[in-house]
């Protein structure tokens, strides 16, 4: 029952954290991206995937399963889009060039798809074994 609870709270949150990107997002120019945003980006969907994953993990540790870290999917997928979130708008642009495929990082939808991309890795990077 709990684990159900949890599932549906965090799709509700999830909903409601994309509601709110959006709207911060909707009427700014792209290189006016406040701070909030950017801790707002990265701190909602870590939080409400952290509710699901865990859950899990918490229920594998409580039964005695060992849980360790893939640091090495850290290193290749969370420092990258760790870097895309943060860097602050026109950066990409400003070292590539604005005709390149690389300045299209500097978008917000680049931003908020880096940030869920962020937080799926942190989750995913735990890893059971036996």
């Amino acid at each position: 029952m709990a684990r159900r609870v949890v599932m549906w709270a965090s799709a509700v949150l999830m909903v409601l954290g994309l509601m709110v990107l959006t709207w911060g997002f909707r009427d700014l120019p792209i290189d006016e991206r406040p701070e909030w945003m950017v801790l707002q980006m990265v701190i909602w969907p870590i939080a409400v995937l952290g509710m699901v994953e865990g859950w899990r993990l918490w229920r594998y540790a409580r039964q005695g399963v060992a849980i360790r870290v893939d640091r090495l999917r850290l290193l290749v997928h969370g420092v990258p889009a760790l870097l895309v979130v943060v860097m602050p708008a026109g950066s990409f642009t400003l070292w590539f060039g604005s005709g390149t495929v690389w300045s299209l990082l500097d978008f917000p939808t680049a931003k908020v798809m880096a940030a869920f991309w962020l937080a799926a890795t942190l989750w995913a990077s735990w890893e059971v074994t036996l």
